[in-house]
């Protein structure tokens, strides 16, 4: 079995840091459970980068289990890569502050 490595974009990691400090101000804990369901998506993108759907192009996506956020992310196959390019939530309309 092919394990992929994880690369995170910078506007990933921005993504799930900005939905930890909103989850947490809402109640304590929350965040941390958020980034379990996140991290759980990406131990299975590890052992299985095409389990997430196509949107578009090349573009995959996968959604957590428990909050509503979708894992973007594209495969270099060559490279054996899962590139995650956003971790966006599913009810937000983009450029909403």
């Amino acid at each position: 079995m092919k394990i992929y490595k994880i690369i995170f974009l910078s506007d990933a990691l921005e993504d799930m840091k900005e939905a930890k400090k909103w989850y947490d101000k809402q109640q304590k804990g929350l965040g941390k459970r958020l980034m379990a369901d996140v991290r759980q998506n990406i131990s299975e993108l590890r052992k299985n980068a095409f389990i997430g759907s196509v949107k578009y192009m090349d573009i995959r996506t996968v959604s957590c289990a428990k909050f509503p956020y979708s894992i973007h992310y594209s495969i270099d196959e060559l490279k054996a890569e899962v590139i995650i390019l956003s971790i966006f939530h599913l009810h937000r309309k983009p450029f909403w502050d």
